[in-house]
Order: C-alpha cells, then sequence, then structure tokens
C-alpha cells in the first residue's frame, strides 16, 4: 500500500515542444522612466509637496511671506533648505529701492524641475 511518497515505478514523463516567437516588438519607455524617477524623489521627499503648492500658486515669494504662508519657522526652513540644495528651488537677492537700511529679500520660486515634481503630485493625486 502505497500512500504517494515513494518514487513511481510506471509513470512517463512527457516532454512538450517550446516554440519562442521570432521577432520582439520594442517599445518606447522613456517618458515612463523619467517619470518614475520623478515619482521615487515624491515617495522620499514628501513633506516638501506643501511648500512647492505655495510657490507654485504666488509664482515668487520672500522668504519671510513663504515661511508665514506655510505656518511653520523651524520646520519650514529646513524644508526650504532641503529644496534649494536638491535644486527645485531658486532663491535670487533682490534689494528694494523704498526700503532704508536692513537686509536685502531673498526671494524663493520653483525651478523647472520643481514644476515637474509638483505637476506629478498633482497627478498622482497627494494629498492636498
Amino acid at each position: 500500500m502505497s500512500n504517494g511518497t515513494g518514487p513511481k515505478s510506471s509513470s512517463k514523463k512527457s516532454t512538450k515542444k517550446i516554440t519562442t516567437v521570432k521577432e520582439v516588438r520594442e517599445t518606447k519607455s522613456v517618458p515612463i522612466t523619467v517619470e518614475l524617477n520623478i515619482l521615487k524623489f515624491l515617495i522620499n521627499e514628501r513633506p516638501l509637496i506643501p511648500l512647492f503648492r505655495i510657490l507654485k500658486k504666488n509664482k515668487e515669494l520672500h522668504t519671510r511671506e513663504l515661511l508665514i504662508t506655510m505656518g511653520s519657522w523651524g520646520y519650514g526652513q529646513s524644508l526650504l533648505k532641503r529644496a534649494t540644495n536638491l535644486g527645485l528651488i531658486e532663491r535670487k537677492v533682490k534689494k528694494d529701492k523704498s526700503r532704508g537700511r536692513g537686509k536685502p529679500r531673498i526671494y524663493n520660486s520653483l525651478t523647472n524641475k520643481g514644476r515637474e515634481v509638483v505637476g506629478l503630485a498633482d497627478k498622482v493625486g497627494y494629498a492636498k
């Protein structure tokens, strides 16, 4: 009496002939890979998205206005610094003529790469 654990003596294996397709069509995946790199970036740098959305809406803000709009000073400055180091935000020094003494204002705006990131975030549907 065998319970199926031993070797079978009277069975033959049938071999199937595998056919391969000779022509393989190539597809272009360049636009997808570019968006995948941006998507990987979105996953790793998700806290930057609200900052990008504020700058997208207002085009250009000086640092104090930006941080007040975000409602965050210390954490907002660290996000601003991180985005600047990644090349997603551009900072320009502009001196206002009407102001007397004091430091010139630094205006922040999105770079083209930053616009791509926030555009993809809107397409993907990151929480607003």
